[in-house]
């Protein structure tokens, strides 16, 4: 089984790479290097919303868990309106991050106010773009924390919001930033009309 894994990892992550343009190519590249070759794992769940399915996929690196969701079994604090994943970082439970699609709508759609911050451009393998944002906060109670968030544009066929997004402490984030940019550009949405 973990040959299989391995195989198509290595197999999907090369695919990948050689459909990623000019620098952004050469960044993803640095970050799935980064990782052992098979420290990856391919993850994909269908999930059936509002008149159409959609599959969302990653790469799962070496070591993380994940649980997927979606409204009839969404926790304590997920908004009923979403579906997605829950990613451990480094299999710990504390250092968690959402990739999940919802029916927000409107400016603060996403997980923070971003009408303040500079984002980054992003471009995964399978051809999604988007803006990424970071910054740090302090919480009230004199926690900093890095914050490091990713708002897909539009997915052809979805009316759907994606995005990814965690909180982590700058230690954790300096530490894991090449994991999370590398598990961004491994990120695939597709979206299609159920059958009448």
């Amino acid at each position: 089984m973990n040959r299989i894994r391995y195989r198509a990892a290595g197999f999907f992550a090369a695919m990948l790479l050689s459909v990623i343009p000019g620098c952004a190519r050469q960044a993803s590249s640095e970050a799935v290097q980064a990782a052992a070759p098979d420290a990856v794992e391919i993850v994909s769940r269908d999930f059936s919303h509002a008149g159409y399915v959609d599959s969302i996929a990653f790469l799962l690196p070496d070591g993380w868990t994940f649980e997927s969701y979606e409204r009839t079994n969404a926790g304590e604090d997920m908004d009923p309106r979403e579906w997605g994943f829950q990613i451990c970082i480094g299999g710990e439970d504390t250092q968690k991050l959402y990739l999940l699609g919802s029916r927000q709508t409107g400016e603060k759609a996403g997980k923070y106010d971003l009408s303040e911050e500079t984002p980054e451009a992003v471009h995964t393998g399978a051809g999604l773009t988007g803006k990424r944002y970071t910054r740090q906060i302090t919480l009230e109670n004199g926690e900093v924390r890095q914050e490091y968030y990713v708002l897909f544009d539009a997915v052809a066929g979805s009316s759907a919001v994606y995005q990814v997004y965690a909180s982590l402490s700058p230690e954790e984030y300096e530490e894991r930033r090449a994991a999370l940019d590398s598990l961004v550009a491994g990120i695939s949405i597709a979206a299609v009309a159920k059958a009448q």
